[in-house]
Parts: structure tokens; C-alpha cells; sequence
């Protein structure tokens, strides 16, 4: 006992210090793996001499190696504490920025690679999908209902791709400036409050979705329309544009995707796809892809709209020719001569629409009719509808029923050849009795009656608008009976004479037509209807406009 010294129990420290070195090593190498921090090559190979120093010492009892190792490893501490010593700061700073701006440009250049060749693939995908979709578009260009085929078949290729329950495409009217359904496949909950006295009955529900119309401001469609940017509605039940219409399961909304289609930077469609109440929503990816379905479709529809466009107006120019022919012969020639009446008319017609007709009928001294007629639609349909009311008031004018009367008979007449025509007329019936001085007056639909009093400088509208011919049988029109004086004046007009425009866009209005009459009241009805001929070509200069103008002047001069 008395021979053990501090030297005897020398080999505890040094075990520990191997250990710890061991455990250490292990450290400093998995820091290095994880590059969590910079660690030198210096410090594993200081490590790395003291553990085998610790270790030969321990197995071979010899003290020596062990200051060897710790010798060594103190030597190579100088020789790397020298080099941080005389080395150049900035010159290392700069080596290492060096090495760093390597390791990002390789970075990056990696990920561009990685993003060109997904942008590629995308662009491959989408190329493909265009070529398909215009070859698809190619073959309805000679057929009737050539849109609606390719919307068909669009719509199906978006339930597919996306794995949606439903589709609706829906296309801007410009004329109307509303979105109006033309294609539906599948089944989709309405997400527009539907009206209160709809059963809630699929079918029902269902056709109310595909003929409703949707106007650009105030409901979901019109709303993302009109932003012009795609809308992913992930969780309807909290989403305020989404209505939710009643508790049966099959007005329960699922996810929606809303994708505006544009051309030339301006949305001319908008795609809705759905899935069932309780399906996962869309993903990014599946809005990415139909973004990529709407461009491609965009692009394909393009010259088949150009093609059915230009197909329709030349349709409609050949269409109009013939109907402008036949409408020359229906006009009067020339004014008649009429005791104590002085008549003027103005007529322009729009690029050959045949939606105008004035006829002046002088069946005897106490009954001579004055008609202004102002039909909808444009082309033969118009012609026949025409012709039709010229006919019939010349065949009833002369008996002594009323001009309301008359007008009831017409309007009987041509609801019951509604299904056929589906066309619409304005007329102005005028009876002026030169016997008695009076002229009884019966309007249907929105052409103005005017009248000018001599006696008190004043113009005012007589007439009231009402339901326009064609609409419904069971509408009664009535007469207003009038007393006129000599210099007194009477004039009717279309409204495309009335709301013709101006290179501003400001319409010409009821006031400026009362104006030049009160204005040159004084001249006959042939000068007047000149005067405003005049006023109106200065108004509207160069504007473009898209309605026949029509103008029926009576003064009367005993």
C-alpha cells in the first residue's frame, strides 16, 4: 500500500481523455456532415494524433508516447496558429466570397435547370393540348351548330382532366353585356340564390341554371367575370359568394374553380367547373391545369368564332339585300297630297336591316291612317313580319273600329305565329279625321308620339309606352283622343332615331328632336323633316350606328 503513488492510477485521466476525444471526433465529423458548422481539417487531425498518443500509452504502459502525441499535436496548433498569423484578411475574405458565390451560382444554375426543363415539359403539354383542341375545332366549322359542338366537347375534356362533377361554360353576349350558359355537362349546385317559387326539384333546378342570364356585376359569375383572374373556392360553406340554397343533398355545394377565359388581354368566357358536397377541393395543380385547358381552349375557339361571325354577317348582308328589295316597295314612292296636312319623312337605314317601315294609308276624308313601325330583328324574318302588319292594318284601317282596336287585332294575329317568328314590333297607329280635326292615336311598344300646339309654343310626348306587338295576346291597347288646330304638328319616330349617338357616345334624345321642332315650326312637315335630318347628321358626325332610323312629320295647315 505504501508503494502506490499518483502515478499508479495515471491510466484513469487518460482513458477519460480518450474518451472524450473519441466522443468529440464523433461530434466535429457529424457537424462537418451537416454542414451545421465550418470545422477545420486541423482539429480532427489534432484529435486524431492525441487519441492514438492516449491509446499506445495506455496499452503499452509507456508514458513517452503519450507526451509524443501531445508534443505533435501542439506542433501542428503552432504551425496552423502561423499561417492565421501572416495571412492576408482580405485576401481570404475574398477567396471565401469566392468559394461562396461559386456554391450559389452552382446552386442556382441547378435550379434553373430543374425550372426550364418543368417550364418545358408545361409548355410541351400545353402546345399539344392547343394543336388537339384547334384540329377538334377545324371539324365544326361546317356545321350548323358548330360553337355549341366544341363547347361540348371542351366542357368534357375539363371534367376529365380536372375530375370534376360538373362544368358550365358560360359566353359574354357584347350586345346584351351579359353571360349567358352554353354549355352544361354533369351535375352542379346553383351557386346564385335561386328564385323563391322554384321547386327545389333537380330538374327544375337544373333548367333554371342552364336558361338563366347573369349580368357582369351583383352574382358570383358576373363578379369573377368582370375581375378577370381565376378563383378557387375551397371551402363553399364559409365562402360568401357561394349561396347556399337549401338543405336537399343535391343543392349542397362542393369546391368550385372559376377560370376566365381571355382573349387579347379581355375575358370573352368563363369556365365553372364543381365537385360533390364533401370532395377534397382543387389543388393548386388542377387550377394550374385548367389555367392551361382555358388558354388552350381560348386559342382553339378564336378562329371559329372569327369563322361563324364573318358566316352569320355575310348571311345576314345577302339576307338583308333581298329584304331591303322588297321593303323599297312597301315605303310610299312619293308624299301624298292631302288637304290641310303638310308631310315630311326622314328614313336611314342600318346596313340593310329592315327593321323600320312607315306607310301613310288616305282611305277617305274622316279616316286617313299614318303608320310608324319599328320591327325587331333584322333579315327575312323582319321582312315577313313586315309585311304581315302592313297587310293587315291596310285591310282593316278603313272600318270604323278604333286605332286601339285595330292594333288588339294585330297583336292577336301575330302572337299566334309567336313559336314560328318569335319577332317583336313597335308600332304607332295615327287616324287623323280632316272633317273634324281630330286625330285619335293607339302605340304599342316604345316608338314616341309627339305633339307640337301652335297655341301655346309647348311639344310634349303624348303617347305611353307599352308591351310591343307579338308579346301577349291578352294585352289591351288604348286610344288617346286628340283635338289639333291649324299649325299644330305631329310626329313619330323609332328609337334608333332618338338614341342614335354621337362620336362621344351621347345619345341625340327626345329633347334635341323638340328642339329643332319648336324651332322651325313655322316651315311645312317636308322642311322640318329636313331641318332634322340636318341636326342630326351634325350631331352624330362620324359615329358609327347600329339602328335604322325613322321620322314621320304631319302638320296641320286647316
Amino acid at each position: 500500500m505504501d508503494n502506490l503513488s499518483i502515478d499508479s492510477f495515471l491510466n484513469i485521466p487518460i482513458l477519460t481523455a480518450a474518451a472524450c476525444g473519441i466522443v468529440l471526433f464523433i461530434l466535429l465529423l457529424i457537424a462537418k456532415i451537416r454542414n451545421t458548422a465550418r470545422v477545420s481539417i486541423v482539429a480532427f487531425l489534432v484529435i486524431g494524433v492525441t487519441l492514438a498518443g492516449l491509446c499506445y500509452s495506455t496499452i503499452t504502459g509507456y508514458k513517452f508516447y503519450f507526451l509524443t502525441s501531445i508534443a505533435a499535436s501542439a506542433f501542428i496548433f503552432v504551425i496552423y496558429a502561423f499561417v492565421l498569423a501572416v495571412a492576408n484578411p482580405q485576401k481570404r475574405s475574398k477567396k471565401l466570397n469566392s468559394r461562396k458565390k461559386e456554391t450559389v451560382v452552382l446552386s442556382k444554375t441547378e435550379v434553373d435547370q430543374v425550372a426550364l426543363a418543368e417550364n418545358s415539359r408545361k409548355y410541351e403539354e400545353q402546345i399539344k393540348t392547343e394543336r388537339h383542341l384547334i384540329e377538334k375545332a377545324s371539324g365544326f366549322f361546317n356545321t350548323e351548330d358548330g360553337m355549341t359542338s366544341f363547347l361540348d366537347y371542351f366542357n368534357r375534356t375539363l371534367c376529365e382532366q380536372t375530375a370534376s362533377d360538373g362544368c358550365a361554360i358560360l359566353l359574354l353576349d357584347d350586345y346584351e353585356n351579359v353571360l349567358a350558359i352554353k354549355s352544361f355537362s354533369g351535375t352542379m349546385p346553383p351557386p346564385y340564390k335561386l328564385p323563391e317559387d322554384l321547386p327545389h326539384k333537380p330538374i327544375r333546378v337544373e333548367t333554371n341554371f342552364k336558361f338563366s342570364i347573369f349580368s357582369l356585376t351583383g352574382n358570383t359569375f358576373g363578379d369573377i367575370f368582370s375581375a378577370g383572374e381565376p378563383v378557387n373556392i375551397t371551402d363553399p360553406q364559409k365562402d360568401k359568394r357561394i349561396f347556399k340554397n337549401g338543405p336537399e343533398d343535391f343543392l349542397k355545394c362542393g369546391p368550385y374553380l372559376f377560370v376566365p377565359m381571355i382573349q387579347n388581354g379581355v375575358p370573352f368566357a368563363l369556365i365553372c367547373l364543381s365537385r360533390a358536397f364533401g370532395k377534397a377541393p382543387y389543388s393548386q395543380k388542377e387550377l394550374e391545369r385548367t389555367i392551361s385547358l382555358s388558354q388552350a381552349g381560348s386559342t382553339a375557339i378564336q378562329p371559329l368564332m372569327s369563322f361563324l361571325n364573318y358566316a352569320e354577317h355575310a348571311e345576314l348582308t345577302k339576307e338583308g339585300d333581298i329584304a331591303t328589295k322588297y321593303q323599297k316597295t312597301m315605303l310610299p314612292e312619293k308624299m301624298p297630297v292631302i288637304n290641310k296636312l303638310s308631310i315630311g319623312k326622314y328614313s336611314e337605314p342600318y346596313e340593310n336591316v329592315c327593321g323600320d317601315f312607315f306607310d301613310i294609308i288616305p282611305f277617305r276624308k274622316d279616316r286617313i291612317s299614318f303608320v310608324m313601325a319599328d320591327i325587331a330583328g333584322k333579315g327575312m324574318i323582319s321582312l315577313m313580319l313586315m309585311a304581315m302588319i302592313r297587310a293587315m292594318i291596310r285591310l282593316v284601317a278603313n272600318t270604323n273600329k278604333s286605332a286601339a282596336t285595330i292594333i288588339d287585332w294585330i297583336n292577336i294575329a301575330i302572337c299566334s305565329e309567336k313559336n314560328s317568328m318569335d319577332h317583336f314590333a313597335s308600332v304607332a297607329l295615327i287616324n287623323y279625321d280632316s272633317v273634324a280635326n281630330k286625330v285619335q292615336i293607339a302605340t304599342c311598344g316604345n316608338n314616341p308620339v309627339l305633339l307640337y300646339s301652335a297655341e301655346s309654343k309647348t311639344i310634349k310626348k303624348i303617347s305611353t309606352e307599352s308591351e310591343p306587338l307579338g308579346v301577349d295576346k291578352a294585352t289591351q291597347y288604348k286610344d288617346i283622343d286628340l283635338d289639333v288646330k291649324a299649325g299644330d304638328i305631329i310626329v313619330s319616330c323609332t328609337d334608333g332615331l332618338i338614341e342614335c349617338l354621337s362620336e362621344s357616345g351621347t345619345q341625340y334624345s327626345l329633347e334635341n328632336l323638340n328642339k329643332v321642332i319648336q324651332a322651325n315650326c313655322s316651315l311645312s312637315g317636308k322642311d322640318i323633316a329636313a331641318k332634322v335630318k340636318d341636326n342630326l347628321k351634325k350631331f352624330c358626325g362620324n359615329a358609327q350606328q347600329y339602328d335604322d332610323q325613322s321620322l314621320l312629320v304631319i302638320k296641320i295647315q286647316g
